[in-house]
This record gives structure tokens, sequence and C-alpha cells, in this order.
């Protein structure tokens, strides 16, 4: 009995055109290029608006997404509390959009 090699690439349908794909690739990874951008501007942003002083569970308690924030000891904590919020709340963030007071206060 000989194994047979499974594809990783999904099977083109008739109408698929594999220009068409790597075109749609190459859109998400500017996307995921300008989100990133975006978050890390975010969150320098986020943390000039920290003051010193945090609330008892160690959180700014600034923004509008701090009820969202679980850990700020480490990475970016205002990003993933606001993508946290956005999911829950179904909230859609423009990134090409840098007014970030706008974000703070939804």
């Amino acid at each position: 009995m000989k194994a047979e090699q499974i594809s990783m690439l999904p099977a083109l349908s008739e109408d698929e055109d594999v220009e068409d794909i790597l075109r749609q690739a190459e859109l998400f990874q500017e996307y995921a290029k300008k989100k990133r951008k975006w978050e890390n501007a975010f969150q320098k942003w986020s943390n000039s608006q920290w003051e010193d002083d945090y609330t008892s569970l160690g959180k700014c308690g600034y923004g509008s997404m701090c009820d969202w924030c679980k850990d700020n000891s480490y990475g970016r904590p205002c990003v993933r509390a606001l993508n946290d919020m956005c999911r829950e709340k179904r909230i859609r963030i423009d990134y090409d959009d840098c007014d970030f007071g706008k974000v703070w206060n939804l």
C-alpha cells in the first residue's frame, strides 16, 4: 500500500486563477503589515496617555478598552485589550486613520 501525497494548496475551481490567489495573498500581507504598524503606533501613543498610577487591578484605567485588559506586564497590553474589545463588540478599526483619541474613547 502506497501513501498518497496530500497537497497543502486548495484545489482551484475552473474560474479561479493562480494569479488571483497570489493577488489576494499579497493584499492580505499588505493589510497585515498596515495593521501591525498601526497597532505598534497605537501602543506607543497609549503608553504616553498613561500616568504613573494604576487601578488596583494593574490597569491604567483611562481608555475604553481598559475593561478588557488582563495583564499589562508584557507586550502590547492596550492592543490586546483593544482587539478583545473589538471582537466582543464587533467593532471594526480603520487602520488608515491614526486619530488614536477616537479609538481610545470608543
